[in-house]
């Protein structure tokens, strides 16, 4: 018997039966949900004979729809499928780049062991539904502690992780639906307390690491020390200065993280630090069209996960030497940098609580009387 359309969506009637057959998107089609070569449910859904009364197949096509949606939902709506979304909406891609590139790293929270269902299994896959504060009170603790016995700090990367996923989970209450939660579980999920950065490197730290550094004639990392320093940045903000912000008058800076970018004035230092840079270009014929100041010795940018190896070499070169003590991280060299300047704006910051933050050189008076 020829099919026929029933007045209700994607139900037709087929040799005296009424069946529900819908459309299964491609992305929902899992081992639970099999479709046909048009992709339609397969088989279909049975919701009565031809002569029942019309209410009763209504109840049965929504009971089965409403079965569909939950099947979809326990197989789709996991952490892992909706950071996924959240990182191809609109919204994300419109944060900066560097942003986004940082947050590749933070995705290893979803590979996070979990039970789930009585199996071992990884944190990514758990459904929305059972996200809780508790849950990942503990999963924050937990990798905060790992990190802490592979002596790191911690407390940020934690933070960080922690942050993506609820921002996922706020713009996905928002914009999708059908997925189990209707308000973000992790709201007013308290942070780890992060320690601000109190140490100043000294003239002497300085002048001692830059020098070991300099041993290797072919390391950067003397010039990015002084670009760094003399322009109070980031690391990543100095990474990212290209030839073109080079101009007559200084550098332009360009600040991330809500701070003013700015333009610094050229020393003799800082014009030092720079010829050394564009040394460097000249040792490579063919560059890329507006180049980055900084180079690799192969002629590409200076990536921050180069950056971090060259500082890991220096690292354990000092350590072997009996100088680990001395060491200093790369960004602390902006605080130095804030510390050292007459004006305490260099670095962009837009409030005086921001500026003290990075201001930590100590203050000497006269005694008092």
């Amino acid at each position: 018997m020829k099919k026929r359309k029933y007045p209700i969506p994607a139900v037709e009637v087929a040799n005296g039966r009424v069946v529900w057959r819908p459309y299964i998107r491609f992305e929902n089609r899992t081992a639970d949900i099999k479709v046909d070569r048009k992709g339609r449910l397969a088989p279909p859904l049975l919701l009565g004979k031809v002569g029942d009364d019309i209410d009763a197949i209504m109840r049965t096509y929504l009971q089965a729809k409403s079965t569909l949606e939950k099947t979809h939902a326990a197989k789709t709506h996991t952490l892992r499928w909706v950071l996924n979304e959240y990182m191809r909406s609109r919204q994300y891609r419109e944060l900066a780049v560097n942003t986004r590139k940082r947050d590749v790293s933070l995705l290893l929270i979803l590979d996070h062991p979990l039970e789930i269902n009585g199996n071992e299994d990884q944190l990514g896959n758990l459904h929305l539904i059972h996200i809780s504060k508790p849950l990942f009170n503990q999963i924050k603790e937990s990798r905060y502690k790992k990190r802490q016995q592979a002596g790191q700090k911690g407390e940020a990367q934690t933070n960080r992780e922690i942050s993506l996923i609820s921002s996922a989970l706020s713009w996905a209450v928002n914009n999708l639906t059908g997925i189990g939660i209707e308000h973000n579980p992790l709201l007013g999920l308290k942070k780890l307390k992060e320690t601000p950065n109190l140490r100043y490197v000294t003239d002497l730290e300085y002048q001692q690491q830059i020098s070991i550094a300099s041993e290797d004639e072919h390391s950067i990392l003397p010039i990015v020390f002084e670009l760094t320093y003399l322009t109070a940045t980031r690391g990543i903000e100095v990474l990212n200065i290209k030839v073109s912000d080079c101009t007559s008058e200084g550098i332009y800076i360009k600040r991330t993280k809500g701070s003013k970018s700015n333009l610094i004035l050229w020393s003799p230092r800082l014009r030092d630090a720079y010829q050394s840079a564009i040394t460097r270009h000249k040792q490579h014929k063919i560059l890329p069209i507006d180049p980055p100041l900084l180079l690799s010795r192969d002629g590409q940018p200076l990536t921050r996960s180069g950056l971090d190896s060259a500082m890991q070499r220096l690292k354990q070169k000092m350590k072997a030497r009996g100088l680990e003590v001395m060491y200093w991280h790369l960004h602390l060299l902006k605080s130095k940098g804030v510390s050292d300047a007459k004006n305490k704006r260099i670095a962009g910051h837009r409030s005086e609580a921001m500026r003290e933050r990075y201001n930590t050189k100590m203050e000497v008076f006269e005694p008092a009387g």
